[in-house]
């Protein structure tokens, strides 16, 4: 197996566990265990990182992978990937301002204002990634 079989599956592991580290996260931080929050979101942006380096090498070398579902099923399917996509480039700058405005300026009210839109954003774009996985690479996927 070529490792660029192997990539989407493993892209979907790893949103799935960004999934859990940030919800586990935001539960740490509403328990007032703010170093474990601390702990679990530099997890998930590396494991967000990860993804993100997977996910380009994946597309710079296969390139566009079509959609094999028929019917309805297509514009379901591209609603959910055109939202998730907008929705991770808006998400990846949130992430990136809130995380400098916790950890470099120490303005953690800042940090809480924009984490609040940021958090269910990621959540979102985690859980449509693995949406999205599942349509193309399991129920819809090329014979």
């Amino acid at each position: 197996m070529d490792i660029l079989d192997f990539l989407p599956h493993f892209q979907a592991f790893l949103n799935a566990t960004s999934l859990i580290l940030i919800c586990f996260a935001f539960w740490a931080v509403k328990s007032g265990h703010t170093t474990r929050h601390k702990q679990l979101m530099i997890s998930a942006l590396a494991v967000s990182g990860v993804f993100l380096v997977s996910y380009l090498y994946y597309h710079a070398h296969i390139g566009h992978v079509p959609f094999e579902g028929q019917g309805i099923v297509r514009p379901i399917y591209f609603t959910i990937l055109f939202t998730h996509i907008g929705f991770a480039a808006l998400v990846l700058v949130m992430i990136i301002m809130a995380v400098w405005r916790a950890l470099v300026r120490k303005d953690f009210v800042a940090h809480k204002r924009i984490a609040r839109i940021t958090f269910p954003i990621w959540v979102f774009v985690c859980s449509s990634g693995i949406v999205v996985y599942v349509m193309a690479f399991h129920i819809y996927a090329k014979v």
